[in-house]
């Protein structure tokens, strides 16, 4: 590569290629056929829906639902610098190509977070426009700033996260996000008048030239960059390895005191293999904070997505939550199983699958409680709720032993 120009186009190309090889794994045109695109045609009958005929719930919600929503979509930006582990023979001593990648990188995170704060536009207009009465100019203002908002957040987190790190960064964080949180609140309540929108339009553009200016003028950053890029590019790659059982090692934390089980009593009274190696899992997946959180994130961005649907279809995807939660804690189990301290134990295969069954049980059911009591009150067929949460629950736990016992025919008969 004799130019900047060509090397960052070469690896922008390079990330597409090696994402999409990620997607061809999971999407194939089976998936395609019979998931995807009846699951897109699904949406866009829902959407249309929504301008003919508003759902009832649509009347309830306030405006200011639209704060949280706006902050935590703004936060999610993220921003990847295009270096490789390669690159430190070179860019050492060439920092102006380094700063070209970056500025680049910077570009290429703008078009993203337009392209996302429009499909959240696409989303979101049904109910501002049609309900709220939010006029066209206010409607488009509005995620202007949420767009601008989404773009200074994955600047100044990188900025953060080479200057911070642990609970430093953590903190660093809790200023910058009431900061926008006060910016989009403004927002949100001067969406009708749009008295406040030219200064907060002028703050966060000057804000988002100086970050731009102060991210390019750092020094030093390229090991940074390297492990942050490499995460950002490993993620979606990482969950295909665990769900192929392949182990990948956490970052451990010393001196950090788990949420729950922090003394390590019995979860089961009577004491056998499986129970044992059951509530060895369960511990290991409840007193890391990254699954907690990964688990609730997942399973609120589910009820959120059974927000949209009609009430029928919110409780036959309620009853498809059990697969997907039982996919889910598949994923973890698998990583677990196949840790380096597990492997050191001889386990019997039966044992496994007895411990995996009923590990995946408790991991299915309270996801799958919570999902139930949304719809209910979504829907507000309460004697149907009490009815149908109990036949979940019995329903989870005859997919699980159900999953199990095809296991074990298909060794007992190749």
């Amino acid at each position: 590569m004799n130019n900047v120009h060509r090397l960052f186009g070469h690896r922008l190309l390079a990330d597409w290629k090696f994402q999409y090889s990620i997607w061809k794994l999971v999407v194939d045109w089976i998936v395609a056929l019979y998931i995807v695109i009846p699951g897109l045609a699904l949406f866009l009958d829902t959407y249309v829906g929504w301008w003919q005929e508003p759902p009832s719930l649509f009347f309830v919600l306030p405006l200011t639902l639209l704060l949280p929503v706006a902050v935590i979509f703004s936060w999610s930006g993220t921003l990847r610098i295009f270096v490789e582990e390669a690159d430190q023979l070179f860019l050492f001593q060439h920092q102006s190509w380094l700063k070209g990648i970056a500025a680049y990188s910077i570009l290429l995170q703008i078009c993203f977070s337009l392209f996302a704060t429009a499909l959240l536009a696409f989303l979101a207009a049904p109910f501002l426009l049609m309900i709220h009465q939010v006029d066209l100019p206010g409607f488009l203002w509005f995620f202007l700033l949420v767009f601008i908002c989404r773009v200074d957040a994955g600047l100044l987190k990188q900025c953060l996260q080479h200057r911070f790190e642990g609970w430093r960064y953590s903190l660093a964080q809790v200023p910058i996000i009431g900061f926008f949180a006060a910016i989009l609140w403004a927002a949100v309540g001067s969406i009708g008048s749009r008295q406040f929108y030219p200064w907060l339009t002028f703050i966060l553009l000057l804000m988002l030239i100086l970050l731009f200016v102060y991210r390019l003028s750092m020094k030093a950053t390229l090991l940074k960059d390297i492990s942050l890029a490499q995460t950002e590019k490993m993620k979606f790659a990482n969950v295909l390895l665990k769900y192929t059982g392949t182990y990948t090692k956490k970052q451990i934390r010393l001196n950090k005191h788990p949420w729950l089980f922090r003394n390590s009593g019995r979860l089961f009274k009577t004491r056998t293999a499986d129970r044992i190696l059951t509530e060895i899992g369960l511990k290991g997946f409840l007193r890391h904070r990254s699954n907690m959180l990964f688990y609730l994130q997942v399973v609120g961005m589910y009820g959120a997505f059974l927000t949209i649907l009609p009430p029928l279809w919110q409780w036959i995807f309620w009853g498809g939550a059990i697969f997907f939660l039982a996919s889910l804690g598949k994923l973890h189990w698998l990583e677990w199983v196949n840790s380096p301290f597990v492997s050191l134990f001889v386990l019997d295969g039966e044992l496994k699958q007895k411990a995996r069954g009923r590990f995946l049980f408790f991991f299915i059911c309270p996801g799958l409680i919570f999902l139930g009591l949304v719809v209910t009150f979504l829907t507000q067929q309460w004697l149907l709720g009490i009815v149908l949460l109990p036949v979940g629950i019995f329903l989870s736990k005859f997919t699980v032993n159900s999953l199990i016992f095809k296991v074990n025919n298909s060794k007992l008969h190749p």
